[in-house]
């Protein structure tokens, strides 16, 4: 099996193309799977929490706001 990630400008017709022939595969089960893959942002804060780095740490709610700027 081959897993390939696409970029795909659904505004253009031949992004819309592909990406109409890659749902007619998927939902027809035609040996095509949609899988979502997360971006390199959320895989490296999975990895940051996981690993504890750079956790922000508060005592409460408004504590939690403050820090983000809200």
């Amino acid at each position: 099996m081959t897993n390939i990630a696409l970029k795909i400008n659904e505004r253009t017709k031949a992004g819309k193309t592909l990406l109409s022939l890659i749902n007619l595969f998927s939902k027809e089960n035609k040996g095509v799977e949609i899988c979502d893959i997360p971006n390199f942002e959320t895989v490296k804060a999975m990895y940051d929490a996981e690993n504890k780095i750079a956790i922000t740490k508060t005592q409460n709610s408004k504590d939690l706001f403050q820090k983000l700027g809200i």
